[in-house]
């Protein structure tokens, strides 16, 4: 099996159009395939990464689930520049955070507005020089 990479995520949100705003907004995402799906899912792409957003109660062939969940995602800051760059953009728009040291990287994690985690992380630990 050759597989490259995760192609997207699929979010389940109580309103996608907000979401679809606020990934836009906070992390500079594109939406794309606008003209796709009757707009359910909005699809997301910031680099590589793309997200399905889902609007809940709407036939997405998806069925909730409990219990076992996907706990977070993380978007990747390939320096420390870009990682305190991040750092300062959340706390300019007031979106609080909480960072964590995991000695081989440095992460941030705070919440989209359906509460999913959403984390920054760098493996760059180097001082900016």
């Amino acid at each position: 099996m050759d597989l490259k990479r995760i192609d997207h995520l699929a979010l389940v949100s109580a309103d996608s159009t907000k979401s679809r705003e606020w990934y836009c907004g906070v992390l500079g995402m594109e939406w794309i395939y606008q003209d796709a799906w009757e707009g359910n899912p909005v699809f997301l792409r910031k680099g590589e990464t793309c997200l399905a957003i889902f609007q809940a109660g709407r036939d997405a062939g998806i069925q909730p689930r409990e219990g076992i969940r996907l706990d977070h995602f993380a978007f990747l800051a390939e320096s420390m520049a870009d990682f305190k760059q991040a750092c300062r953009e959340l706390g300019e728009k007031g979106i609080p955070f909480d960072f964590q040291d995991h000695e081989i990287s440095h992460s941030i994690y705070f919440k989209d507005p359906d509460g999913h985690v959403v984390e920054i992380t760098t493996y760059d630990l180097h001082p900016e020089k």
